[in-house]
């Protein structure tokens, strides 16, 4: 009987796709890149351009560096950069709700308060977004600047 309800409360295994959001290809971004490789799952590269002609620069770069890892583009032509990443996100949740979407956000994190004004809060606002939807996890890697 305790070997019956040991198995009971054995949690499934959990599947993974990492997808970690890349504006360039930076310290911050390549560290939270190599955290998501060591959490030995599937990982994406998603990065959002503001045209046709910046998504193919960067997919040039990425050609460069991370052919190795699978990347996504989406072109957001009125400059948003949340917006268009929750939808990419919650369609892929959609196509494939078996998976738990682990979404690793690389962020700037100066050594000063006063600093914070000159780097992007988009990791945090893109964390707010996220963080009522199901089956997605939200982790941050900060990169100390």
């Amino acid at each position: 009987a305790a070997a019956e309800e040991e198995s009971e409360e054995t949690p499934e295994e959990i599947r993974h796709l990492s997808v970690v959001p890349v504006a360039s290809l930076d310290l911050a971004a390549m560290r939270a890149l190599a955290y998501a490789a060591s959490l030995q799952q599937p990982v994406l590269a998603l990065h959002v351009s503001p045209a046709e002609e910046e998504a193919e620069r960067f997919r040039g770069y990425w050609s460069l560096w991370g052919d190795h890892l699978p990347l996504e583009v989406v072109v957001s032509p009125y400059r948003a950069i949340v917006a268009p990443l929750v939808h990419y996100i919650e369609a892929l949740h959609r196509q494939r709700p078996d998976l738990t979407l682990t979404v690793i956000l690389p962020e700037i994190v100066p050594r000063h308060w006063w600093h914070r004004a000159l780097h992007s809060r988009t990791a945090a606002r893109l964390r707010h977004a996220l963080r009522p939807l199901p089956k997605i996890v939200v982790t941050t890697v900060p990169f100390h600047v």
